[in-house]
Formats: structure tokens, sequence, C-alpha cells
């Protein structure tokens, strides 16, 4: 099979949706689909072998919806094309497409600025596809309601833990103190923004003993919008943290917290359990059916249960290790192979629809 790959957000600063992106392809080319990658960026850095379109990806977004014409020779030759973060290029009427749909977080009040682009973008892209993707269960119904689609036309395909976060060395005290690191300590992980909810996770922390029997407070992620932490003793930012250095950095933390009020997938608990750390993490519809019983799940919104919960694993190592063994168990059942398993049923699909 020959699939048009949109390789786009991997020009852009690193996120979950480039992870995505990456993993997927290569686990599909290992599969052995043809990947052939393209992408519409003014920015950034392509490899040789993506097929680019220099411009910004906003305008020519706007001009494939109010225009409705191809203009992507990489959509012709090939069986499918599938679009990999929310917007389906406009297509060939032979060429079937492919669109994933991370999440709704757009619809929300609390969404990056420009939300508004997916807000008209998104419809008009999954009222084409022959098949919507989206990492969950629950993201699928959610967009089935939104836009009053078939729910048969939406494909689940559960994203996957790479390798090397299982059993992913401890980072060593050294280089915990040479990042800023002291003794024992909690890691978020997360851009900062309002969603992820780390204010209140600050909120939490100053409620406990922990910091004051020599714990830290470690918060891993760039600056997103909005979301300024206050200085808080004890509560260290670290800003983004490379792909070589996070799961050192999990394995070493004794309890990894996500308290996130919205995720379509929500992939750093999956990670940190990966790599043997206990996690708390927001009761979000995606992570009860993510995670289940293997880490402890809060009402985000409630400061006072988040500090409990907090506070109670961290007086309990017995708690942890019990979470630990059950949290790495649960995160090898999510692998890239059967996220690219769960895709090609999707490509399928979208060949044999009328």
């Amino acid at each position: 099979m020959r699939v048009a790959f949109d390789w786009g957000p991997l020009l852009d600063p690193p996120t979950g949706v480039a992870r995505y992106t990456e993993e997927l392809g290569r686990a599909l080319e290992r599969s052995g689909v043809q990947v052939v990658r393209y992408a519409v960026s003014l920015r950034g850095a392509a490899a040789e072998d993506v097929a680019r379109t220099r411009a910004p990806a906003r305008l020519v977004q706007s001009c494939w919806r109010l225009a409705g014409r191809p203009i992507l020779k990489v959509t012709r030759d090939v069986d499918v094309v599938h679009a990999t973060n929310f917007v389906l290029p406009a297509l060939p009427s032979s060429t079937p497409g492919v669109v994933t749909v991370h999440d709704l977080s757009f619809l929300r009040d609390d969404v990056f600025p420009g939300g508004e682009r997916l807000r008209k973008l998104v419809p008009w892209s999954v009222g084409r596809a022959a098949r919507v993707v989206t990492p969950t269960a629950a993201v699928a119904d959610e967009v089935a309601a939104a836009y009053s689609l078939d729910r048969e036309r939406v494909i689940v395909t559960h994203e996957g833990v790479a390798n090397h976060f299982f059993g992913a060395t401890p980072l060593a005290a050294g280089a915990l103190g040479r990042m800023g690191i002291p003794g024992p300590f909690v890691l978020a992980a997360g851009t900062l923004e309002p969603r992820k909810n780390l204010h209140r996770l600050v909120e939490a922390w100053r409620r406990i003993d922990l910091g004051r029997r020599g714990w830290s407070l470690v918060v891993a992620g760039p600056k997103g919008w909005d979301a300024e932490l206050p200085e808080t003793p004890g509560v260290f930012l670290l800003g983004r943290v490379d792909d070589r250095t996070l799961p050192g950095l999990m394995a070493a933390a004794e309890l990894f917290c996500y308290p996130s009020l919205y995720e379509g997938f929500g992939l750093p608990p999956l990670e940190a359990m990966a790599a043997g750390t206990a996690c708390v993490v927001g009761r979000y519809a995606a992570a009860l059916e993510l995670l289940g019983d293997a880490a402890v799940l809060i009402e985000p919104t409630d400061v006072n249960e988040l500090a409990a919960n907090l506070e109670r694993l961290g007086n309990d190592e017995a708690a942890r290790k019990r979470l630990s063994v059950k949290g790495r168990a649960r995160a090898t059942d999510f692998t890239w192979e059967r996220t690219a398993r769960a895709t090609l049923v999707a490509y399928e699909e979208a060949r044999s629809t009328p």
C-alpha cells in the first residue's frame, strides 16, 4: 500500500502530535506500507524524502476549504492520504482520505489561542474523510456526536509507548543535581497551559508536608500560553526536557503527577508507568479508558483530593511499588506496532468505501 502521510508536525517545535506522526510513520513502514511523506510549512527543516510545499500552512488550509481544489501532487498517485494533524487536504475524487482527530480541545474555553481555525477546518475535514482516526474511544464518541458522524466511520487507534521508556535507568543523583533537583521528587510533565491544570498542582503542593521533608515538585515542559506558575519554594521548572533525558527523569521520580483537565490520549502517564513510576492522574475520560486501576485517578478540580493523594502516596512506599508493578504491566499493552495495525484497518476500509 502507498500512503501519502502528513509529516508536517515534525517541522514544528516538538509536540505529542509530532511524536505520534513519527512513531506511527516508522511503524507503518516496518509493516510494509510505502509511506510518502508530505508537509505544508513555511518554516522548519524537512528531510529530503519529504515532499514539501513551502507556504504558510494556515493560508493553504484555508484555500483548500474555500476552493476545494487539490494542489498537492503527492495526493494523486497513492492509495490513501492520511492527514495526521486534524486537517485533510483537498483531494482528487479518486483518492480516499483518512484524518486523525487527536481531541476536541479546540472546542473548549481553555484552548490555545487560534482554536477557531480548527472549529472550521475539522468539520470540513471529517465530513470528506472516508475514515476518521482517533486515539481513544472517548474521543471517537465525542467526534461522532459533535459532527453527527456514523460511529462506524471512526476508528480507534490507541497510541504506543516507545521501547526506551521500559526499564529506563533512573538519572543518577549527580545528573539530577546538575538539573537543580535535590532529593526525592514528584514529577509533572507537559506544556504549561491552563488545560494541564498545573496551577492546582502547585496549590496542592503548598498544602502538604512532603516539601518540608525534603521532597521537591519538578515540572518539565515548555511554556505554552496563559499559564505562568507562581514562584513556590520546592517547585522547580525545568522547561523542555529532551527525549533522551525524559525516560531517566521519569524513572528517577518517586511519583508522576498528570492532573490534566482534558486529554485525547495523554501519553506521559503511560510513559511514566513504563519507566516504573507510580502515577496520579486527572480523571478525564481517556484516562479511565487507558489507565484503569494502574494509576490513582483524581478529580482534577479538587485541590484537596489531589493534595491528599500526593501526601498519601508520598508516605507509602509499598503503595508506590504496587502501582509501579501494575503500571508497567499496563503500559506493555500499548505499542506503536499495534497502532499501525489499527491504522491499516482504517486505510483498508477507506479504500473499500464507495
